[in-house]
């Protein structure tokens, strides 16, 4: 019989640091506490010592039950917290403040979808951010690159967060509540009956990007003097020559440099930086 893949993912494993008592016994994360830089066996009182990190097993004991976990954070801040802090192919170390991270972005991203105070207008920055987002976030899910995607999401909703009321960031939030739904399925879909949404959001069309936005139309110029970088410059993409040398010697930074003398010679490397000699 055919094998139905072309190939096989080996997925990492999950991880956690070992404690072991006094007498060489294994004790689970749960019967110890941390005293400074020691370690303490919590029913004893005893010193405990830590462990190498190693893949969770009933043998060494460093297992932790979800159940508590996924009751305090919710199921949705644990695939999070796992799809983001590393590619999937590598282990995972288990971290309890990973966790919180990953809940507090949840939040952040309910609380998004809340806000009701649109207004017309578009902001040009945050709807190349999104496509850009968009393209991204499609690409490394179907690499299965999941952290890089998670990675993306950090940042559309940080850009989100700092926009104005805007027709743009109400198209924002309805894409990144399709976008996360693949690694945070429960919130999204409350989040998708939240703003109105039809249907569920995970038979919803994912969302599609302008591949014209991708492209950047602003650079970033290196201005040096003699060879050392003194200032940087947004400049158009394809400045001319003579634009960028203009541009370049009307930087504040240059001008007290160059106190008035006029340079002996300017070397322009087009949308990359602009070398002044004096």
């Amino acid at each position: 019989m055919a094998e139905p893949f072309k190939g096989l993912f080996t997925q990492g494993m999950v991880t956690h640091e070992t404690y072991r008592a006094g007498d060489g016994s294994w004790l689970s994360p749960d019967e110890v506490r941390r005293d400074g830089d020691d370690w303490i066996h919590i029913e004893s009182g005893q010193p405990a010592s830590p462990g190498r990190v190693e893949k969770m097993s009933k043998s060494k004991r460093n297992t932790v039950d979800p159940e508590p976990i996924v009751a305090k954070y919710g199921a949705d801040a644990v695939r999070w917290f796992m799809l983001s802090d590393s590619p999937p192919e590598r282990d995972l170390e288990w971290s309890e403040a990973g966790i919180e991270g990953a809940s507090r972005f949840v939040q952040r991203v309910w609380r998004l979808t809340a806000i009701n105070d649109t207004a017309p207008g578009q902001d040009e920055a945050l709807e190349r951010k999104l496509h850009r987002t968009i393209a991204a976030v499609g690409e490394a899910i179907e690499g299965l690159q999941f952290n890089k995607a998670v990675a993306q999401l950090y940042e559309l909703v940080t850009a989100i967060e700092k926009s104005k009321p805007s027709e743009t960031r109400n198209d924002a939030i309805r894409a990144l509540v399709k976008l996360v739904s693949p690694m945070a399925p429960h919130l999204a879909e409350e989040a998708w009956v939240a703003i109105g949404g039809e249907g569920m959001v995970s038979e919803a069309d994912w969302p599609a990007f302008d591949p014209s936005l991708l492209i950047d139309d602003q650079v970033t110029l290196a201005v040096q003097v003699n060879g050392k970088l003194r200032d940087t410059l947004v400049a158009p993409r394809g400045l001319e020559r003579n634009a960028a040398e203009e541009l370049a010697l009307s930087s504040e930074k240059v001008q007290r440099l160059l106190a008035g003398a006029t340079p002996r010679k300017v070397i322009v490397v087009p949308d990359r930086l602009v070398n002044i000699v004096a």
